[in-house]
């Protein structure tokens, strides 16, 4: 009978730090704060504020067009999601841009989207041609 009783408080030892690891224990990535200034360094720039809301401005030689949009960032998903949307004017009128990104450090990431009216829209990998590097700015 020792050893029946032996056996149960083992399991259930076993059974609450699995749950505690399971609830408390760190996530492969991180939740990194996206608020603020990101650019490609190539003419694009992403201006995230905190609640929901950004502005995308693409320059074009001398000219910046400025797009105002929503944004929704997921980083609990694999691979972290980052929906841009709520365009009122522009080829992404109407639309989303369902995107994937990846931290590469604190003070930048890369990103890939596609242009859909459902999530099924969503990269499921970076695809090189496509994909573009964010820089943090100051």
């Amino acid at each position: 009978m020792q050893q029946n009783g032996t056996l149960t408080s083992v399991a259930l030892a076993a059974i609450t730090s699995f749950l505690f690891l399971s609830l408390f224990s760190c996530n492969d990535t991180p939740c990194r704060e996206l608020s603020g200034r990101w650019s490609n360094r190539e003419g694009q720039s992403f201006y995230f504020e905190p609640d929901g809301k950004a502005l995308w401005l693409v320059r074009f030689g001398s000219q910046v067009d400025t797009f105002v949009m929503e944004y929704r960032y997921d980083c609990k998903k694999q691979p972290v999601q980052l929906d841009l949307s709520g365009f009122q004017t522009g080829p992404l009128s109407g639309k989303t841009l369902y995107g994937i990104l990846e931290w590469n450090s604190d003070s930048s990431f890369r990103f890939d989207a596609e242009a859909g009216i459902g999530p099924e829209s969503r990269p499921l990998t970076f695809e090189t041609d496509q994909t573009q590097k964010f820089f943090r700015e100051k």
